[in-house]
């Protein structure tokens, strides 16, 4: 196949979700197939680092980003129906570039990553067009109105969430494919009507990578949560567990510490290094040492939808790890078997500290994390998943074209005759 992906950001560095699956998708498609990429360039991006990701694709398109054109997009569109995030990433200069790649590349499939950049394959009919929106906008911006703690922000979410909510499933239909992380996010996109080009297909982690360190030094009560700390969900869950569950469970695990791993922290995580026990490290070279070092590994997750890879990582280097439920929705881990699921806060720290206290215990469930991560979350298993399906989508296009011409030489015959 030759295939275009288009993106909102540069997959690079492995800091984000969406980065981590466009680079690995890239990886995985390079191997057998032509791919080629169009993606913007945030401003806080090097243009250099094209070169991590370039060795995996026949050509790269990078589009700047404009912010201050990008925010004036958004806000000009607040009356209107389209949901903000489309009208956030609305550019004629990408726009440009990917009809310059589906002109001289002539790919089989176009491949968005997101929602929001959907609209810069739909035009495109004669090509199978597949919108990986993994996970339901809808239902994330319906949880983030729900714990935003200020009214500015219960006000923005609430309003993208209306504007999805009317949006999201009418525009999943106008595609090929549609690509969703969990049924979860199916239904919350679908609405409770069919959407028959819908597949779920979850993503993946690199087990290889992230693996156990036998001769890693275990620091006695040490926390681990990680995440892109600038990311409303991930800033909701450190200051959620930090409020309200920390305090339970020095109470009694006195010894207990906490390092908050991940990029770009907002100003109240980085605020709770303020606190004894609490180191918030920003970005790190490599999550492996943090994670090694500790005790228990934690998900405490109250906003957001499709696939939490913080998870995925924790488990694949057979960490014990106290999650939430929407923190497990698109895994499916089996609490008391592999990890440990708990809502609330008494309940998130009565499980932390049993798990503290017993090391024979977090020994079994790390490996059983391990197994299950192995089994089942490789990025290879799922993305032989998505070949599968998009060679199917592309034949069944090519078998549609051939029939339509052939139907067009026959009514064209029958003209001449008459």
């Amino acid at each position: 196949m030759n295939i275009v992906v288009v993106s909102a950001r540069l997959p690079y560095p492995l800091d984000k979700g969406d980065r981590l699956t466009v680079y690995h998708f890239l990886r995985y498609f390079s191997q057998r197939h032509r791919v080629s990429l169009a993606c913007f360039l945030e401003p806080e991006q090097e243009a250099r680092w094209v070169e991590q990701v370039a060795p995996f694709c026949r050509r790269v398109e990078l589009v700047p980003l404009r912010r201050w054109r990008a925010c004036g997009s958004a806000l000009a569109g607040v009356a209107g129906r389209i949901p903000l995030q489309l009208r956030y990433y609305a550019d004629p200069a990408m726009r440009a570039a990917v009809e310059r790649l589906v002109r001289e590349e002539e790919p089989d499939l176009l491949y968005a990553q997101l929602v929001r950049m959907g609209p810069y394959i739909e035009p495109y009919r004669d090509r199978v067009r597949v919108a990986a929106f993994n996970l339901s906008m809808t239902l994330n911006h319906r949880r983030l109105a729900q714990h935003a703690s200020g009214w500015l922000g219960r006000a923005f979410h609430s309003l993208e969430y209306r504007k999805l909510k009317a949006f999201e499933g009418p525009f999943a239909r106008q595609f090929d494919g549609v690509l969703l992380i969990s049924r979860h996010d199916l239904e919350a996109v679908a609405q409770g009507r069919p959407l028959d080009n819908a597949f779920v297909v979850p993503h993946g982690v690199d087990c290889a990578h992230f693996a156990p360190n036998g001769t890693a030094d275990k620091r006695p009560g040490e926390l681990v949560l990680t995440g892109n700390m600038n990311y409303a969900p991930n800033v909701d869950a450190a200051m959620w567990f930090c409020g309200e569950v920390l305090p339970r469970i020095r109470a009694k695990v006195p010894r207990a510490t906490l390092s908050i791993v991940g990029a770009d922290p907002a100003p109240k995580v980085r605020a709770l290094a303020r606190e004894p026990g609490i180191e918030v490290t920003g970005r790190v070279p490599d999550l492996r040492p943090y994670m090694g070092r500790a005790e228990v590994a934690l998900a405490p997750i109250r906003i957001g939808a499709g696939l939490q890879n913080k998870v995925l990582e924790g488990m694949s280097m057979g960490l014990p790890m106290v999650i939430t439920p929407v923190a497990n929705e698109g895994i499916r881990a089996v609490h008391g078997e592999n990890v440990v699921v708990a809502d609330g806060p008494e309940a998130f720290a009565d499980e932390t500290v049993a798990l503290l206290g017993d090391p024979e215990r977090r020994r079994r469930l790390g490996l059983a994390a391990r197994e299950f991560i192995v089994r089942h979350w490789s990025w290879e298993t799922h993305f032989a998943e998505q070949e599968r399906i998009f060679l199917g989508l592309v034949e069944a296009k090519r078998r549609s074209v051939t029939r339509a011409r052939g139907s067009d030489e026959v009514h064209g015959a029958q003209r001449a005759e008459h």
